[in-house]
């Protein structure tokens, strides 16, 4: 099957779109799948060197070229052209977008209008949620054949706030390559490759923001030094990213005050871990933070699950979906969003570096279930069903309106004569 994929990024682009876009399509494409993508174009990235994906870049993709530099005027035309160029080279038998429910219209009302014009079935999957009149616009009124949430929380505000069809929103958890992602062998040598040896190492993989939580995993670890002088903690997600809210800048700031007045800074690594590095760093960890302090709830969180498929013992927030992955006691530790989230990260943080016994209970069952619940080979499985079903739905329309039109009608004589019976060639 050929099947084209939009959206607004693609590695070395770091953010967890960004890796599930890897790891569904690469799936996919093992399977015997074609696979093209329309995205923005990066610096770093040569589109030419992917063997399992074509790549197309534009700048009409770039989210920081839309917002800054392209003029309105004009912008509508620009992006259609665009995704028809792109449709008319690929001849996708389904189209499958990526979080085009916010940010601007233009680029799901031209998909919208293609997939009539060609007859492409579209997809939407949803990676977050904006309860405004935008967002539920491009949920309601653009003709979604289906569109995907990434977990249960997600697919609530589809249904209660852009009201639609509930038979119109399937869930589909994200999976991770298991081969990559997997329980080390030797720890040590995995913490040495960093220069970790003999270290307490804990890791923050989430982007490095504050709704990520990230100031409270360093005050956290700040109030464990006294008692674990080696303690180190790794914070990824200071790679590109889609920064869509624009506050890196101020927040790098922030970090760096922070900590100078904790006096953290040798217990500090900051890291931006590309997807081949991300289960290394994984493997290295004693333990795993997803603290999650967004008001509007983590939509999934992709980053726990790989670190429950390394073996590791996770700790979340009660923020959204981090809750359809990690239980809490089962396969990890779940803390409320409160004012004491940094106490009580540390005091959990401390008792797994002090109780190596439960720390390995929550990481083996972390295991067990992303080889049950969050394989990239199932969810690949589940993406395939859902696109034959698309297409064969597609096939079966065209067909019935092939009928309609050549079957002779009342009082008509069949092909190729006009209402009075006169031939028309």
């Amino acid at each position: 099957m050929k099947i084209s994929v939009m959206h607004w990024a693609f590695p070395p682009v770091v953010g967890g779109v960004e890796s599930h876009l890897v790891y569904l399509y690469e799936e996919l494409a093992r399977r015997g799948h074609e696979i093209s993508l329309l995205t923005a174009p990066h610096p770093e990235r040569d589109d030419s060197s992917y063997d399992w994906i074509r790549i197309t870049s534009d700048e009409y993709m770039s989210l920081e070229y839309l917002q800054k530099k392209a003029p309105v005027s004009g912008r509508y035309e620009k992006v259609y052209d665009m995704m028809e160029r792109f449709i008319l080279k690929e001849n996708p038998e389904v189209i499958h977008a990526h979080n085009f429910h916010y940010f601007i219209p233009d680029h799901a009302e031209c998909l919208d209008e293609l997939a009539k014009k060609y007859g492409i079935p579209i997809v939407l999957t949803i990676h977050n949620y904006w309860e405004d009149d935008l967002c539920k616009h491009l949920m309601r009124d653009i003709k979604w054949d289906k569109i995907v949430a990434v977990s249960y929380f997600m697919k609530s505000p589809c249904i209660f706030h852009s009201m639609l069809p509930q038979d119109k929103v399937e869930v589909h958890y994200h999976g991770v390559d298991l081969n990559k992602y997997c329980v080390p062998t030797d720890k040590d040598a995995a913490k040495a490759r960093f220069g970790l040896a003999g270290r307490k190492v804990i890791f923050h993989p989430a982007r490095a923001c504050k709704s990520k939580g990230t100031l409270h995993s360093i005050e956290a670890v700040s109030r464990l030094i006294e008692k674990y002088p080696d303690i180190c903690l790794i914070v990824s997600g200071n790679g590109d990213s889609v920064d869509f809210e624009n506050e890196r800048p101020a927040f790098r700031t922030c970090i760096n005050s922070m900590i100078s007045d904790l006096k953290v800074g040798d217990n500090m690594l900051f890291v931006a871990a590309s997807g081949e590095e991300m289960p290394l760093y994984m493997q290295a960890a004693d333990v795993i933070l997803y603290p999650t302090i967004t008001p509007q709830g983590e939509a999934f969180g992709i980053a726990p699950v790989e670190g429950m498929a390394c073996g590791k013992p996770v700790i979340v927030t009660r923020s959204g979906g981090l809750v359809e992955s990690t239980q809490h006691s089962i396969n990890g530790i779940v803390l409320d969003v409160s004012e004491s989230l940094s106490e009580e990260l540390a005091r959990h943080i401390d008792h797994l570096l002090s109780n190596p016994d439960h720390a390995e209970y929550l990481g083996n069952n972390g295991r067990e279930l992303a080889l049950e619940r969050f394989d990239s080979k199932k969810m690949a499985l589940k993406m395939e069903d859902l696109y034959n079903r698309l297409v064969n739905a597609s096939i079966v329309e065209k067909v019935d309106r092939m009928d309609t039109v050549i079957k002779p009608g009342a009082g008509n004589k069949g092909l190729g004569t006009d209402f009075a019976g006169q031939s028309r060639i």
